[in-house]
């Protein structure tokens, strides 16, 4: 479909189907989502962010707020979100059926434009979430999902450890059932050593269970949490599918996460190419504006050019994700997407410090018109660490590539 202009006509500000041109990735009801989404942060969230950011916290009445008017329930999902859901508000009245992953994009866009740091609010939910839509038994998700997709509940996933990051499979902390067979004490090793002993709990709190907040620099807002488990009692219904296969449910989350992460730093660097613009259109120096000058030119178009690519390679993964089930998708694309996200990392880190350095001393503050490509500059770091660090990603991606190759020439002979 053609698509009329939205948002700033400024070059590389938008994404090229927001500037009108011709793409097979959207219809109509991504632009409605487009405009409903932009409007509702303007209203309720864009003159609240800096008091959140100081909180720390999303305040409950609007997280409630963000569930009652259809968010929580793609944010908790995805790309797709099951017809048994139909009967929670979904934003802007898009029916369960027809969501898919160019939605789930759209809808987090337009989030990251009116309200940058706000993503950090919710990570806990995109992660934690799917897991338990996937692989819950039917009477867990009964009992705990109308609590979480309603905003009454806020949920996170914990697998990180002063000895395990990216290193997931050596996680050591470690569940017991009780003599009875009620409980498990704390978790999640419930078996040996290496991926087969781990197992996903979902743990309310309970006694034991202590949480306390970690800043971080890249905002106020940031979900970091410290969390101790001590001889927490966790009734063995609250296990999450099978006993042992907590490791592959935790593998099998990451292309969300990641395409998540990458939503976010493809927003931020357009909101730092476009500030740059308007600043260079303005500022004189020696004797010319700055975009008058090829040296600036040269960096915007470096920029630029990386900027596109990332879009184009991130929008080919959400069309194929979007036509391949969950379990193929991270079978064909779980490396391509952890590839996806690093090169996400580095081009955010680019863009935000080629952009300070267009602002000058500008760049380096937190008010003013330098304000945005500062805050983003300062968090940039953030897109190369969680989700699976950089190194660690690309040697997965070309694992998960030989492993793929090897596999096709096999079945030739």
């Amino acid at each position: 479909m053609d698509h009329k202009p939205s948002g700033s006509t400024l070059p590389w500000a938008e994404p090229p189907w927001y500037t009108g041109h011709p793409s097979p990735y959207y219809n109509e009801s991504h632009v409605k989502l487009r405009g409903f989404v932009r409007k509702w942060v303007e209203d309720n969230v864009a003159e609240h962010v800096e008091e959140w950011e100081r909180q720390g916290i999303v305040p409950d009445e609007a997280y409630q707020k963000f569930a009652r008017d259809g968010f929580i329930v793609p944010m908790a999902c995805g790309n797709s979100i099951p017809k048994e859901f139909s009967n929670y508000p979904i934003v802007a009245g898009i029916k369960a059926e027809d969501w898919n992953g160019f939605h789930d994009l759209v809808m987090w866009d337009e989030i990251f434009r009116g309200a940058q740091s706000i993503s950090s609010a919710f990570v806990g939910l995109v992660v934690g979430a799917p897991p338990l839509k996937m692989y819950a038994s039917p009477t867990l998700q009964a009992r705990v999902l109308p609590e979480i997709l309603t905003g009454q509940k806020r949920m996170c996933l914990a697998i990180t450890e002063p000895s395990a990051g990216s290193d997931v499979k050596n996680i050591q902390t470690t569940a017991e059932k009780t003599a009875d067979g009620k409980y498990y004490i704390t978790t999640v090793r419930t078996g040996g050593p290496g991926p087969a002993g781990m197992s996903m709990l979902l743990i309310p709190r309970l006694p034991g269970l202590k949480t306390r907040k970690i800043e971080i620099g890249a905002g106020g807002m940031g979900a970091t949490t410290y969390v101790t488990f001590e001889d927490v009692k966790v009734p063995v219904e609250y296990l999450v599918g099978q006993e042992g296969l907590g490791f592959k449910y935790t593998m099998s989350n990451f292309n969300h996460e990641r395409l998540f992460m990458a939503f976010q730093a493809v927003r931020s660097a357009r909101t730092c190419l476009m500030d740059a613009m308007v600043w260079c259109l303005k500022r004189e120096t020696f004797g010319q504006k700055l975009i008058e000058q090829p040296v600036v030119r040269h960096k915007f178009g470096h920029m630029a050019r990386q900027v596109d690519a990332l879009q184009a390679w991130m929008e080919s993964i959400i069309y194929e994700l979007d036509h391949l089930s969950h379990a193929k998708g991270s079978q064909l694309l779980g490396g391509a997407t952890g590839l996806l996200k690093v090169q996400a990392g580095i081009v955010i880190k680019y863009v935000s410090d080629e952009c300070v350095k267009l602002m000058g001393g500008l760049g380096l503050t937190k008010t003013g018109q330098g304000a945005r490509i500062e805050a983003i500059s300062r968090g940039a770091n953030a897109f190369l660490v969680p989700g699976g660090s950089e190194d660690i990603l690309l040697d997965l991606g070309v694992r998960e590539a030989l492993k793929l190759s090897f596999k096709a020439e096999k079945a030739r002979l």
